[in-house]
C-alpha cells in the first residue's frame, strides 16, 4: 500500500534575522550582544568613525585619532562619547605596531592582527602615566597572568593590574555597550539636531530630507557671503573720485556696481545660464539672448593679480622695528596675490605693533600675528580666509633676508610671515616666496642674536613691528588700470547695445554705431518703449510682441469693414500698404477625374 506524506506546515528555512540571532550559538560563542548593537570597528576613531592614523585612548578604553579628540576637547572640554567632562590631560597616547605589509595594527610580541573579535588590552608606562603599549590579552594571559610576571612585554617597566585599560573584549557586556555607536553622546546630539531640523524643514513649502535641508541651508549661506564679498570688491575696484564727489554733493547713496565675467582681463564664456533655462522653464523669465553671469570675489581678484603680473612692477615697503629699520623688496609681478595680500594689511596698519613671536638662530625669524591674538589663531589674511601658494621658480630660499609666507600646509596662507637667517632649500615649493630683505641686513643680524626660549623659540627680549611704511606700490596703479578697462568695457557693451535696437528698429544711430548681428531679435522692452513715439511703429514678427499685434489686427479689421462699403483697399490708411500675417487662403479646385495625376 502507499501512504501518503503528510506536507509540513513550517518552513523548511531561517530568514536573516533568525540567521543572525543564532549566529552565537552555531560559532560557540558566549558573547551577550544582541542583533540590534553596533560595535565600534577596532581601527576606527570613535569620533570620526573613520580609521584613525595616530591613536590616543581614555581610561575607559575608548580609541580617538589624536588629530580629531584634541580640537573637539579644546572647543567643548567634552568626552564625545560618555558626555562627561573632560580635558587634553586625560588623554592616553598608544604605542600600537602596525604591519607595513597590510597595513593591519597588531600585536608587537606575537605579530597577529588585530580583528573585531580580539580581545586587546594597554598597559600604561609609569612614569610617564599618559603613554600605553598595547599587545593582544593572549600575550598578556601566557606571559604575564600565568608566569606571574609583572613586568612590560614591550619596555620592561613595572605595572599593576590598575594599570591594564581594555580596548576591545567582545565577551564584556558593559565594556562592548560602552563602545556602541548607538550610545554614543555625540551621536546622540547630531540625531536630536537632525530631527529638529526635519520638523522645521516639515512646515516649508518644499519638504526637503534632513541632509537636503542641510545642504541648501550651508549653500545659502555661501552665495550670500559670495556675493556680499563680490559686491565688496567690486566697489573698492570701481571707486572714483568723481563718483564720491557726486554723491556728497547730492546727498545719495553710490549704487550698486556689477562686475561680469566677459569684463574681466581673464575673461571666459561664462554666461547666466537664463537662456537655457527659460527656455525649459515656465517659472523664469524669457531670455533671447546670453548673457555673462556675475563675477565672484576671487575672479575679481584673479583679474587684478593678472594686471600687476603685467604692470611689472616691484614693490617697496620700509619695515620699522624697535631694533631698527628694514627695506623689504616684494616680488608684485612674480607672485602677486600674496604680495597684494601683504600690502593692503601694511596698507591699513594690520602689522603695527605685531611682535616677531618665534626666532631660531641659523633658521628664521616669524611675525605677522595679529596684536593680542593667543593660540593658534594668528589672524586671517586680507580677504578673510585662506588663499593658496604662490610658487616661482626664480624665486627660491637662497640667502639671508627672504621673506616668506607661513602656513600650516598647502593653500592655508593668512597674514603671518617669516624672514630666513640663511639658506633653506628644504622649504622650496612648500612655502610662498614674495619679497626680499634690500636694507638693514645688519638690523636682521641684531635680530638672530637675540636670546630665545629654548623650549618655544619665543625670544626672552620684546621683539616687534612698531610701523610699515609703503615706498612703492604697484597695486594702487593696477587696481586704477583695472577701473579704467572696465569702465571702456561697460561702455563699449552699451554702445553695442543701442547700435543693435536702434539697427532693428530700421533708424540710423547719430554716433555711427556698428550694424548688428544679422538676424537678432530685438528686446519686448525696447520695442515697447519705441513704440510710444509719434514715429510709425513698424510691423514686427514675434510670438511675444503684443503691441505690434494688436495694432496689426485693428488694421485688418478696418480693411474689411472698408471694403464692405464699396471703398478702395488704399484709402484704408494713407500711404501703408496692409500686410497680413495670415498664410493665403487655399485655391478653390472643383472635383475632377483621375487623369491628371
Amino acid at each position: 500500500s502507499i501512504t501518503m506524506v503528510k506536507r509540513q506546515k513550517e518552513k523548511q528555512y531561517q530568514s536573516a534575522r533568525e540567521h543572525r540571532a543564532n549566529q552565537s550559538l552555531r560559532s560557540g560563542s558566549r558573547s551577550l550582544q544582541s542583533s540590534a548593537t553596533r560595535p565600534l570597528p577596532f581601527d576606527c576613531c570613535a569620533l570620526t568613525l573613520t580609521p584613525y592614523t595616530t591613536p590616543v585612548c581614555t581610561s575607559d578604553g575608548i580609541i580617538f585619532d589624536n588629530a580629531a579628540i584634541t580640537p573637539h576637547l579644546m572647543k567643548h572640554k567634552v568626552d564625545p562619547v560618555t558626555g562627561r567632562a573632560m580635558t587634553s590631560r586625560d588623554i592616553i597616547m598608544l604605542n600600537m605596531d602596525r604591519d607595513e605589509s597590510t597595513g593591519q595594527w597588531q600585536c608587537p610580541v606575537l605579530n597577529k592582527p588585530f580583528t573585531n573579535r580580539t580581545k586587546v588590552i594597554a598597559i600604561r608606562q609609569r612614569p610617564p602615566g599618559n603613554e600605553a603599549n598595547v599587545i593582544s590579552y593572549e600575550a598578556y594571559n601566557e606571559l604575564n597572568l600565568k608566569a606571574k610576571n609583572n613586568l612590560d612585554l614591550i619596555s620592561g617597566k613595572k605595572f599593576t593590574k590598575d594599570d591594564v585599560i581594555t580596548l576591545q573584549d567582545p565577551e564584556n557586556e558593559a565594556h562592548t555597550k560602552l563602545r556602541d555607536i548607538q550610545n554614543f553622546s555625540h551621536i546622540h546630539s547630531l540625531r536630536e539636531e537632525n530631527t529638529r531640523q526635519q520638523n522645521a524643514a516639515v512646515t516649508s513649502n518644499v519638504k526637503h530630507s534632513v541632509t537636503a535641508s542641510r545642504i541648501m541651508e550651508k549653500l545659502d549661506r555661501e552665495k550670500r557671503k559670495r556675493e556680499r564679498a563680490a559686491e565688496d570688491q567690486a566697489k573698492k575696484l570701481l571707486k572714483s573720485d568723481n563718483d564720491t564727489d557726486k554723491s556728497s554733493s547730492s546727498g545719495n547713496t553710490k549704487e550698486k556696481v556689477n562686475i561680469y565675467t566677459d569684463e574681466l582681463l581673464t575673461s571666459v564664456n561664462l554666461t547666466s545660464g537664463k537662456a537655457s533655462g527659460s527656455l525649459t522653464s515656465t517659472t523664469m523669465d524669457i531670455t533671447r539672448e546670453n548673457k555673462a553671469r556675475l563675477a565672484t570675489e576671487e575672479e575679481i581678484i584673479t583679474s587684478q593679480c593678472e594686471q600687476m603680473k603685467r604692470l611689472k612692477k616691484k614693490g617697496m615697503v620700509r619695515m620699522f622695528t624697535n631694533k631698527g629699520a628694514m627695506d623689504i623688496e616684494l616680488h608684485c609681478d612674480i607672485v602677486p596675490k600674496t604680495a597684494m595680500n601683504f600690502l593692503l594689511l601694511a596698507e591699513q596698519g594690520e602689522y603695527d605693533g605685531s611682535k616677531f613671536h618665534r626666532s631660531i638662530p641659523n633658521f628664521m625669524i616669524q611675525g605677522g600675528k595679529m596684536p593680542g591674538s593667543k593660540g593658534n589663531d594668528g589672524g586671517s589674511s586680507i580677504w578673510g580666509k585662506p588663499f593658496a601658494d604662490e610658487f616661482d621658480d626664480r624665486l627660491t630660499h637662497t640667502g639671508s633676508g627672504v621673506v616668506v609666507m607661513a602656513n600650516s600646509g598647502p593653500g592655508t596662507n593668512g597674514r603671518q610671515f617669516f624672514i630666513t637667517y640663511k639658506s633653506c632649500a628644504h622649504l622650496n615649493r612648500k612655502h610662498s616666496v614674495f619679497g626680499k630683505v634690500v636694507g638693514g641686513l645688519e638690523i636682521l643680524r641684531k635680530l638672530e642674536q637675540v636670546p630665545t626660549d629654548k623650549q618655544t623659540d619665543r625670544p626672552l627680549e620684546t621683539v616687534k613691528i612698531e610701523s610699515m611704511e609703503i615706498l612703492e606700490n604697484p597695486l594702487t596703479e593696477a587696481l586704477e588700470i583695472e577701473r579704467e578697462r572696465i569702465q571702456n568695457k561697460k561702455e563699449e557693451k552699451r554702445q553695442l547695445d543701442r547700435s543693435r535696437k536702434t539697427s532693428v528698429l530700421g533708424r540710423s544711430s547719430s554716433g555711427g554705431s556698428t550694424p548688428s548681428k544679422p538676424g537678432a531679435l530685438p528686446s519686448p522692452k525696447a520695442i515697447k518703449d519705441d513704440s510710444e513715439d509719434s514715429a510709425p511703429t513698424p510691423t514686427v514678427i514675434g510670438k511675444y510682441l503684443k503691441a505690434p499685434k494688436k495694432e496689426s489686427k485693428k488694421r485688418t479689421k478696418q480693411m474689411k469693414v472698408k471694403s464692405d462699403n464699396g471703398d478702395r483697399a488704399d484709402d484704408v490708411v494713407a500711404g501703408e500698404t496692409a500686410v497680413s500675417r495670415l498664410p493665403p487662403p487655399p485655391k478653390k479646385t472643383k472635383f475632377g477625374d483621375f487623369s491628371g495625376w
